[in-house]
């Protein structure tokens, strides 16, 4: 490549200087005033820069419009590639840019075809994207890789997977990016044994093809070949270990997933915030106070960046773990704090019964200018359930219809049939899930039917009962509580038909689950196992302890 002028490498060098939207406007100035601004290249830095570096969009389309007319394929592509980088509603200017170089412009390249494609995969643009698809055949990039991953992406976004596929078996060289886009697109739709088989076939695997496996089974809560998998490899890398213990997290396998995070220690993988955010999760389901502030101190001595999500976690894992008080210190140490923040916080007041300092944080949102939304609304209304405040919470209720606009969902409606329930209103309550806007689940027929069972309200809870059965057949917790309402009333026939159901319907009751941690290691009983490594001497303690209450 010839050597630039030197009024443009210098021009350069003062771009790379620039901190602010101010600076580069100035720039421009004296761009335009050199005669520069008609130099694609130049263009190109600027649009790059003012994206990437300043987030501006808004000037970058003030800098490609004043060239439109004499742009090339690079400058096309720059601001095409800026609007799909976007990821918002704004990136359907990328898709209106490119019909524009289709129709006056210059022919585009594979980055323009793949930045477009990305586009209308994020908009869900289905016409759009199949035209450029045909217009990529039309120009000859059938063969280009990088256009068959993006294509490949997009019909996986779209749900075409036939499409996919077709596209996929038509590539004659495949690199490892086309095969991962491939297994990728039928991981997302579950069909994790079809993007196995292909996984099975790639010549070479890399790091990317494992994980998206991985994370594919464990997806799919099938945590036990995923970890197959996962000891197979030879190498793992962060989104590896932070594939397999999400994994483990998500069907409730929280001590697996702690396990594993203490294994990960040990090697040279370092955990990042994904890895800390689901572990704190993991921490907050086990209920471990001593592991809360182990993973506290481990943030602290590893001087991992305290952003939002991190807080948050932070918070709710304490304020699970029992310690609310330990939860908010972290949150009033925060230097700043969104309103997901006051979200998590209020919601641990809340179920520590403290209902009135969970109603005062709402008045420090609107008092910092946040504007609260639908979990801060949950919050406040079980806040004011733990409390008994009826009143209280029905006005927070219309405030939050008729203030801040915000749709009532069956979860706000479920907190209200709480409410009235737990204060013995089963008629208000009743009214109150007739009037509802959405269709009540489980949760909102489940609130009255044990507010029925605290008050022996034998015609409410049948017709609750009904609708829950109806909802949730496999349920045993429902036939309980309908069991328990009979049986409060000394109706025993009925208790007898309520088990009589149950068993015609095959619905057992839940075993009963508990667990301990002695010595950093976790213990977990079943009602009637016998699992336990340790039972024998654990009966004979127990038998031994018996005796001495006698």
């Amino acid at each position: 490549m010839p050597s630039l002028p030197i009024s443009i490498n210098s021009t350069l060098k003062c771009l790379e200087r620039c901190r602010s939207l101010s600076q580069l406007k100035q720039l421009h100035a004296q761009i335009l005033l050199h005669g520069l601004h008609q130099e694609n290249y130049v263009a190109v830095k600027l649009i790059s820069f003012c994206t990437k570096k300043l987030g501006s969009l808004d000037y970058s389309r003030v800098i490609f419009s004043t060239l439109k007319d004499s742009a090339n394929v690079f400058l096309y592509t720059t601001m095409i590639t800026s609007y799909s980088n976007h990821q918002s509603h704004l990136s359907k200017e990328a898709i209106l840019i490119y019909e524009m170089m289709h129709r006056d412009g210059p022919h585009p390249n594979n980055f323009t075809l793949s930045s477009v494609l990305k586009a209308c995969s994020f908009m869900k643009a289905m016409y759009e994207g199949t035209q450029v698809h045909a217009h990529s055949t039309k120009l000859g990039f059938d063969s280009s890789l990088y256009v068959a991953a993006s294509l490949l992406d997009m019909y996986a976004k779209f749900g075409w997977i036939l499409e996919a596929r077709l596209l996929f078996d038509s590539v004659r060289e495949r690199n490892a990016v086309v095969y991962n886009t491939m297994i990728a697109c039928y991981a997302k739709v579950g069909d994790i044994e079809t993007a196995r088989q292909v996984f099975d076939k790639m010549p070479e695997k890399d790091s990317i093809s494992w994980n998206i496996v991985i994370s594919g089974y464990a997806s799919n809560g099938n945590t036990s070949i995923a970890r197959e998998l996962f000891d197979e490899m030879l190498e793992r890398n962060i989104n590896s270990w932070n594939a397999m213990i999400a994994g483990y997290s998500r069907i409730g396998e929280w001590r697996e997933a702690v396990d594993l995070f203490k294994s990960m220690l040990l090697g040279t993988v370092k955990p990042n915030h994904a890895t800390m955010a689901v572990l704190m999760s993991a921490c907050g389901h086990l209920g471990s106070l001593k592991l809360a502030r182990q993973i506290h101190g481990f943030l602290q001595k590893n001087r991992t960046e305290m952003n939002f999500h991190v807080y948050n976690s932070l918070i709710d894992m304490y304020a699970k773990c029992g310690n609310v008080d330990e939860a908010y210190q972290v949150f009033d140490g925060m230097p700043m704090k969104d309103v997901v923040s006051y979200n998590v916080m209020i919601s641990g007041l809340a179920n520590h019964g403290r209902g009135q300092d969970a109603l005062n944080l709402f008045a420090k949102i609107i008092g910092k200018g946040l504007r609260p939304d639908t979990f801060t609304f949950l919050g406040i209304l079980s806040a004011c359930n733990h409390a008994g405040l009826v009143d209280v919470g029905r006005d927070y209720f219309d405030c939050m219809v008729k203030v801040y606009a915000i749709k009532p969902s069956a979860d706000h409606f479920a907190c209200m049939v709480d409410l009235y329930g737990r204060a013995g209103l089963i008629e208000d309550a009743l009214e109150f899930v007739k009037t509802m806007s959405v269709e009540p689940h489980a949760g909102v027929w489940g609130a009255l039917l044990n507010a029925c069972r605290s008050f022996c309200n034998i015609i409410v809870g049948e017709l609750a009962a009904k609708e829950i059965l109806t909802i949730e057949p496999g349920n045993p917790g429902n036939y309980v509580l309908l069991s328990n309402i009979y049986a409060k009333n000394d109706l025993w026939d009925a208790v007898q038909n309520v088990r009589q159901l149950m068993r015609g319907k095959g619905v057992g009751k839940t075993m009963g689950c508990s667990w301990i941690e002695v010595e950093s290691e976790f213990h977990e009983f079943l009602m009637g196992g016998a699992s336990h490594p340790k039972l024998e001497d654990i009966s004979t303690l127990l038998r031994h302890l018996s005796l001495q209450l006698l």
